[in-house]
């Protein structure tokens, strides 16, 4: 008898294994957002106070729309904190707070339709309403060197901009010469920049 239920158990436990697969090297899984939507950004700027950014738009994909969803639930407050077109692909989005007031500033950061493919970016400050605080362009000199790919982070409540800078002639981007940091920071209702490098 325990030599019948040895071998079902055995018959089994292979019949079981025969199903199971082992994947080595699993795929991350992304999840994609239904239509209209094509990009979603969280940023988490304080208990129970988040700002959910959407890139939306039904057409071309270089095209789409900027949408600002405010989730305060301490204050039972959700609203459409602001909304703001691209021309471009939605790429990065920062949280800090670079004049120290207490209020948040979201920075989005997005790819343009250009032949550099540059970055632009817009920043909102977020008082009772939301603040558009405009974003300083590149110097004359810069924008002639300049070849997009920038490299933006944000470190100690500061955005920082690495730019790698080319030789005018250079129009295929073939080897930057030098690389450009830029610190800005926020006073008041303005930018300040500052070169770090």
């Amino acid at each position: 008898m325990i030599k019948y239920i040895t071998f079902a158990l055995t018959a089994l436990l292979f019949a079981c294994n025969s199903d199971i697969k082992i994947t080595e090297n699993p795929k991350p899984t992304t999840t994609k957002l239904p239509a209209p939507f094509k990009k979603h950004q969280k940023v988490e700027v304080g208990p129970g106070l988040i700002f959910d950014i959407f890139s939306w738009g039904r057409g071309a994909d270089s095209t789409s729309s900027l949408l600002i969803l405010k989730s305060d639930s301490l204050k039972n407050d959700f609203t459409i904190a602001e909304t703001d077109n691209l021309d471009g692909k939605l790429s990065e989005v920062f949280n800090t707070d670079m004049d120290i007031d207490g209020y948040p500033e979201v920075i989005v950061v997005y790819q343009k339709n250009d032949k550099y493919k540059s970055a632009e970016v817009m920043c909102y400050e977020f008082l009772k309403d939301a603040n558009k605080i405009r974003f300083p362009a590149l110097s004359s000199k810069t924008k002639k060197q300049y070849r997009g790919n920038d490299k933006f982070y944000v470190k100690e409540g500061k955005l920082f901009r690495e730019i790698n800078l080319f030789d005018e002639a250079d129009t295929i981007n073939i080897k930057p010469i030098s690389k450009k940091i830029v610190r800005y920071g926020l006073e008041g209702n303005g930018f300040t920049v500052n070169e770090v490098e």
